[in-house]
């Protein structure tokens, strides 16, 4: 599955991937300079939204790679 779309935090410590499956998922990678996490993945608008909230980020912090 090939990401849509690609946003980078602010601070560099967060990669998020928009897919689109058979719905849109996005897969949330911790990066430790060069170092990557094994995906997180959310499911829809919703779980993107409180992922979000709960890292204290907002979609302002957000830039597109």
């Amino acid at each position: 599955m090939d990401p849509v779309t690609t946003w980078r935090d602010r601070n560099h410590r967060w990669r998020i991937e928009a897919i689109r499956a058979p719905d849109l998922r996005f897969a949330v990678y911790a990066t430790n300079g060069t170092a990557e996490s094994a995906p997180l993945w959310l499911f829809g608008m919703t779980g993107l939204a409180r992922w979000l909230m709960i890292q204290g980020l907002e979609l302002d912090d957000l830039e597109e790679m």
